[in-house]
């Protein structure tokens, strides 16, 4: 592999060439999280200068493996853990084209500067004229500079300020958003990153690779859920979300809302929003939306959305019925370079402190209010600019709520990352009790099941039931020992700790070798497919064993991680709201969470881990996996 190291306070680069590393950890997520294991001293300060950057595309990116297109950015996040979020678009093929795998930024500037990078190396640029500018301006003037063809990713004021949960921007509209990347990039007084290379991506077995590309796109485009999915992209779960009473609505005390389908549903939004679909770099699917508001106050708006993400966060649970309010709220997100998810969570926070007496207007200068976008819109510029109360919500939920005592209950974090998109009393899942498992924190992206359906059920906690057809289950990729032990014969439920710690290896891999994970590529693709396009591509003679194995061994270093950061088995809990507070939805009340039922299910998880009680690895795993030699 091909590492470009850069030192940004001397000015300098150089590469490590490193073949060894590849077929141990692939690219992307793999790759990163060993070079964050190996490099980065756990006992610094996140935004010390020893803190390291590392970008890299995944194993297939830029290639014609269908949807293979994603890249990983990875740190000691300002959380105080793992940080670690992933991008698509077609920077995976930008970075490829510099002849390398990744990026190891390391140093601090001595002044604003960006990076202009291609096959020859680097060039270190006076950024000084783009510091302060928001990411749409930092980009048009860099590609205007650079060329429209590089490839860019940028910080806006919140990642040069500071705020806990800046994002990277990948373009204008793709984000590194999750765990505050833009923070430590800001801390580095980098403000961008120009990718233009003219190198090639080389095959070791172009007919094998020609091949099992083929299979893998027949494979996507024969899946169930290709139709709704390029139909509606991530907005297909709008409604169903609102008529399961899933729903974060009004920082999570309410799981369904009035009228939600006739404006924030997924086909109001595509009669009255959506212009065009478009897709990543080699995705067949084209999930993503074009739009333009067509009336009202922002006629004429035209970006990228709607994203269900967007719906869920300013829609729901901060109550804005109006879609181009929403847009206008993700706009302004991605110009000051901000998490959406934790910008949205913090701002809840907010109006909840506010309409329990906790803050006064007075503290605030105006009444935050749910659904109402003047004040939440305010909010939005305040913290991206850290002014105001500004500066106490860019530290993100776990800090704030430290000022606030009696505020626990309802401040909605899992190991400092604000939690997102489904409230876990709906319908705990193998996705939810991700929630509290996942090494970067509270989120829902970094484990999932290939056979998730939209139906709902009664909450068991051990098992959910299975619902994918027949022709869906044909198609899974997984290895049949994994399934003996996931389903019952015949399947007809899936046993959620087994899920989620195959779902999690899975991810690791789709993280790893560049894939996305919209339903057509998850229910479809898994590590068999992902192993013969890797051995055509590099020349090697891996297994799905092999490749679990190692993604297990990714796992383990990433927990290891934050376990050195100071991470105890007490945080692998729900906020105390959902243990404690029944929810409202459209039919009736769903109760609070079974505290010893999640612990339960949780145990169990760590059992298959090969840990202890405490989440510690046990000596047997550690030398199992071969990590007992890197520590």
């Amino acid at each position: 592999m091909r590492i470009l190291l850069i030192d940004l306070e001397n000015k300098d680069f150089s590469y490590i060439e490193d073949e060894a590393l590849r077929p141990l950890y692939f690219g992307g997520i793999g790759l990163n999280t060993y070079l964050l294991f190996k490099y980065t001293d756990t006992k610094i300060d996140p935004m010390d200068r020893e803190n390291n950057i590392f970008i890299s595309s995944g194993a297939l990116a830029g290639t014609i493996i269908p949807s293979a297109s994603r890249s990983e950015m990875t740190c000691l996040s300002p959380t105080g853990y793992l940080g670690t979020t992933n991008s698509g678009g077609s920077l995976g093929l930008g970075i490829r084209l510099c002849n390398i795998d990744a990026l190891w930024i390391k140093g601090r500037a001595k002044h604003p500067l960006y990076l202009k990078i291609d096959e020859k190396g680097v060039l270190f640029r006076d950024a000084t004229n783009i510091w302060g500018k928001d990411v749409f301006e930092t980009v048009d003037t860099l590609k205007k500079k650079e060329g429209k063809d590089a490839e860019v990713i940028s910080i806006g004021m919140a990642g040069e300020k500071g705020v806990r949960y800046a994002s990277v921007q990948n373009g204008y509209y793709h984000s590194f958003g999750r765990t505050g990347t833009g923070a430590v990039m800001g801390s580095k007084f980098l403000k961008a990153v120009c990718f233009k290379g003219n190198g090639e991506i080389t095959v070791k077995d172009k007919k094998g690779f020609l091949e099992i590309s083929r299979a893998i796109r027949e494979r996507i485009m024969s899946s169930d859920s290709l139709g709704y999915t390029r139909r509606y992209g991530s907005m297909v779960v709008s409604d169903v979300y609102n008529q399961m009473g899933i729903l974060p609505g009004y920082n999570f005390t309410k799981g369904s809302i009035e009228k939600w389908e006739e404006t924030r549903g997924r086909r109001f939004f595509e009669k009255n929003f959506k212009e065009r679909d478009f897709a990543c770099v080699s995705c067949p699917i084209g999930c993503l939306h074009w739009s333009r508001v067509k009336e009202g106050d922002y006629a004429g708006l035209e970006t990228h959305g709607l994203e269900v993400t967007y719906v869920l966060e300013f829609g729901a649970k901060l109550g804005i019925s109006d879609i181009s309010k929403i847009l206008i709220c993700v706009e302004l997100c991605n110009r000051l370079g901000m998490d959406v998810i934790s910008t949205a969570s913090v701002i809840a926070y907010l109006i909840e402190l506010f309409e329990k007496d906790m803050v006064k207007e007075s503290d605030i200068g105006f009444k935050p209010m749910f659904s109402d976008f003047e004040s939440i819109s305010r909010l939005i510029f305040l913290i991206g600019n850290k002014e105001g109360i500004g500066r106490i919500l860019s530290e993100g939920i776990g800090s704030m709520k430290k000022y606030f005592t009696g505020s626990e209950d309802f401040a909605c974090e899992i190991k400092g990352l604000e939690i997102p998109v489904r409230d876990p009393r709906g319908r705990f899942d193998t996705w939810i009790l991700g929630y509290i498992i996942n090494t970067r924190g509270g989120d829902h992206l970094k484990i999932r099941t290939p056979v998730d359906a939209l139906l709902d059920f009664k909450i068991d906690y051990e098992y959910e039931p299975l619902f994918i057809s027949e022709k869906e289950m044909t198609l899974l990729d997984i290895p049949q020992k994994v399934k003996d032990k996931i389903f019952d014969n015949p399947p007809t439920k899936i046993h959620i700790p087994h899920m989620a710690k195959y779902g999690e290896e899975l991810l690791v891999l789709f993280n790893a070798f560049g894939f996305c994970i919209r339903p057509p590529v998850l229910r479809t693709i898994g590590p068999s497919m992902l192993s013969k396009a890797f051995n055509a591509m590099y020349g090697y003679d891996l297994n799905e064993d092999v490749l679990l194995e190692h993604a297990e061994r990714i796992v383990n270093m990433q927990h290891i991680f934050n376990l050195k950061r100071g991470l105890t088995a007490k945080a692998y809990t729900f906020p105390e709201r959902f243990y404690k507070e029944y929810i409202e939805y459209r039919g009736g009340k769903r109760p609070p969470l079974d505290r010893m039922k999640v612990k339960k299910a949780l145990i169990e998880y760590f059992k298959l881990r090969g840990w202890d009680s405490k989440a510690k690895p046990k000596k047997e795993t550690l030398h199992r996996l071969g990590i007992d030699k890197i520590i």
